[in-house]
């Protein structure tokens, strides 16, 4: 699966940032107000983050390993040294 880069940068954000915090505040306001169910809803937001993060690692490691075979564009090649 090959992904645009603002793709991959907005789903690094969601797993890395977005998702998690959203696990804690379910979780925290759950609690303060009783809501039912608040363990599964935060365990299914936990479940997709590891998902959306396999994902993306999955989709880093198929380009790191095409650049390190020649087939993608090299920091050499763009001119940044």
């Amino acid at each position: 699966m090959k992904l645009k880069n603002e793709t991959y940068d907005v789903g690094k954000w969601l797993v890395l940032i977005f998702l998690p915090a959203l696990a804690v505040l379910l979780g925290g306001l759950g609690d303060l107000y009783s809501w039912g169910n608040t363990a599964t809803i935060v365990t299914t937001v936990n479940l997709v983050t590891i998902f959306l993060g396999s994902v993306l690692q999955i989709s880093s490691n198929k380009f790191h390993d095409k650049k390190e075979i020649g087939g993608g564009d090299s920091d050499e090649t763009k001119g940044v040294k």
